[in-house]
């Protein structure tokens, strides 16, 4: 997307399947421009799809506005318009030397535009009507570029590769300096942030600073952070500066009674947050660099002990510490870990595969810190253990047909379908979506006896479209009692529902549907059952819902907590504080909300609370 630098109202978006849009009323309409053709899948093997369009407004050797406009179409190359954007026609003649493809481009202050190719492998520039290939001159070697900044001071320019490895010219891109790069915490960011110092340094978009002179910002695989490179640099230190936007991508939140809460996210581990109004010191189970604590679980007989399978979602490579799989348990609500002892190998795998059992979804009994199911990622076979990871045996279902016959097709889902009972011993709920050639594995699992024996207690979905982002929940201190949600917004039937008997029998929750997840949290004063909360619709308006009366009427506490649109992905009520909910986001980290005697108000950004009349 490209907004006009002399009109606000003038937008320009090209869509990765239907071409370029272009709207003159700051995006209310939109209008297809048929003369840019939309771009090709350009890696057709590896389904990552089609890319979009990318635009650019293009500026003069005075940096003004020469009133033209770019656009790569990958596949075709570059357009460009000089009516405002009503029509386009190609920059140059087909048959002559010009990229297909390019990642990202700038104008530098000469009116020279510079330009890289990740897919390629290259460095680009367009002058005086035609196209030069940079790539192989003196010190710019053949590399995944990702991004590029011309200084608009002087004559330098910067190419990035994806891993931080960065080239400078001051010629034109005749010749090419490489410059070391190293990273540091920047004042008042959270402390972990220093397992970014590696030589792989995910690199997105870089640009100088327009008020700073000669300093660079960079958007990253770890936040936003800015470097100085006066013109005699021979290095560049990235300082983060993610205070008051930083962002991690929740998976899970817990908040067992007497013990601090603890966050589970991608990338960067689990959190123990004593204090919610500070940075976490560290992150478990290990400061790894990508570390990815997809699910957690605490027992009613310990509180303090947590399981989780945090894996490290870099499965190219980097296994070679023997830390690839951290998944394991803590004795003291997290602050410290232990791995497994040992990794079972599900059928259909090989010995040697570090990832062999790694993410998914994982549970531990009521009564038993031994006693644990995992049902892991690729829909490979669950497993069961009865001494804390020592040893590990297969759960077998009736019928079942290898090697796949696990229910979590992907590490990037949502989904949560194994589940101890709060209160029965030994007892273990394994939801099953039918994957592959196991259609007849359909409905939920109960297991008596810690994960040994399994029955097929319900056959069927529970509701339509389960296979994704599926939530089976257990209420603490009732017996038998579950939640279950699809965690979709577009299937047919996406009401609540919920089972009183150990998941035999499955009713409507009237008025509730759209559901992403259901947490539960201390029981009001006065009432026996926990607090029950979700994000989703009761009678057709969305919302953050809290019932304190089992489910018989429903009390909206936010809508869009603190301005935040985007997608919640978990639930948790505190088990000891009583009416705090927590939500996780899929790419904005956490926001917690309690009962307070605060004057509602529309919320204003960037404030860091809001105030909600429960209504």
């Amino acid at each position: 997307m490209a907004v006009s630098p002399v009109d606000e109202n003038l937008v320009l978006f090209g869509a990765p399947n239907n071409g370029l849009l272009r709207s003159e009323d700051g995006g209310r309409t939109w209008h297809t421009i048929s003369s840019v053709p939309a771009s090709i899948e350009i890696q057709t093997a590896t389904g990552k799809g089609n890319p979009g369009i990318i635009l650019w407004f293009e500026r003069a050797a005075n940096a003004e506005y020469t009133g033209r406009i770019w656009a790569m179409s990958p596949g075709h190359g570059m357009y460009v318009s000089s009516d405002g954007g009503h029509t386009f026609s190609l920059l140059t003649q087909p048959d002559q030397l010009q990229p297909k493809i390019l990642k990202r481009g700038v104008f530098a202050p000469n009116g020279a535009f510079y330009a890289v190719d990740m897919e390629g492998r290259a460095v680009w520039k367009f002058v005086d009507g035609g196209w030069i290939d940079l790539t192989e001159r003196v010190g710019s070697p053949a590399r995944r570029y990702a991004a590029v900044a011309a200084n608009p001071r002087n004559s330098q320019v910067f190419v990035f590769d994806e891993g931080g490895a960065t080239y400078r010219s001051s010629d034109g891109g005749l010749k090419w300096t490489r410059l070391l790069h190293s990273s540091r915490v920047g004042r008042g960011d959270p402390p972990w942030l220093r397992v970014s110092n590696q030589s792989f340094f995910a690199i997105g978009g870089v640009q100088f600073d327009p008020v700073v002179p000669n300093r660079l910002l960079g958007g990253t695989g770890t936040g936003v952070y800015y470097a100085d490179v006066p013109e005699s640099a021979l290095g560049l230190v990235w300082t983060s500066q993610a205070r008051g936007i930083e962002e991690l991508v929740a998976n899970d939140v817990i908040h067992p009674p007497g013990q601090a809460p603890l966050f589970a996210a991608w990338d960067f581990g689990v959190h123990v947050k004593p204090n919610l109004g500070i940075f976490s010191e560290t992150y478990g189970p290990k400061e790894r660099v990508v570390i990815a604590a997809q699910q957690l679980d605490w027992s009613p007989s310990s509180p303090s002990f947590i399981v989780t399978n945090a894996s490290d979602t870099r499965m190219f490579c980097c296994s070679e510490d023997g830390d690839s799989v951290l998944a394991g348990y803590s004795l003291d609500g997290g602050r410290n870990w232990s791995k497994f002892m040992s990794l079972p190998q599900p059928p259909g795998t090989l010995r040697d595969d570090p990832w062999r059992m790694s993410f998914g979804t994982i549970a531990v009994s009521a009564n038993d810190i031994d006693n644990i199911v995992w049902a892991p990622s690729f829909n490979r076979s669950p497993f069961f253990t009865k001494d804390r990871g020592s040893s590990w045996e297969r759960v077998v279902l009736a019928g079942e047909k290898l090697p796949f016959t696990g229910s979590h097709a992907e590490i990037f889902f949502h989904r949560k379908t194994l589940a101890a009972d709060r209160v029965e011993p030994s007892v273990f709920y394994l939801y099953h979506s039918g994957e592959g050639t196991n259609p007849s594995l359909i409905g939920l699992w109960r297991s008596r006896d810690g994960g040994a024996n399994w029955q097929q207690v319900f056959k069927g979905e529970i509701s339509p479209q389960s296979r994704f982002s599926a939530k089976l929940r257990v209420v603490p201190s009732q017996a038998g009692h579950l939640f279950f949600t699809s965690g979709v917004a577009m299937a047919e039937d996406t009401w609540l529902r919920r089972s009183t008997d150990g998941g035999l029998s499955w009713s409507v929750v009237p008025g509730v549907d759209r559901v992403d997840d259901i947490g539960f949290g201390q029981p009001t004063v006065g009432a026996t059952y926990p607090a029950i909360f979700f994000s989703g619709r009761f009678s057709g308006t969305y919302g953050i819902w809290r019932s304190t009366n089992n489910a018989k009427t429903w009390t909206r506490i936010g809508q869009f907590p603190v301005g935040t649109l985007d997608q919640v992905v978990v639930v948790e009520g505190a088990k000891d504080v009583s009416g705090r909910v927590y939500l996780g986001y899929k790419g904005s980290g956490w926001v917690y909300g309690e009962p307070d005697d605060c004057n509602p108000a529309p919320y204003l950004f960037p404030d860091e609370a809001e105030c909600v009349r429960a209504q």
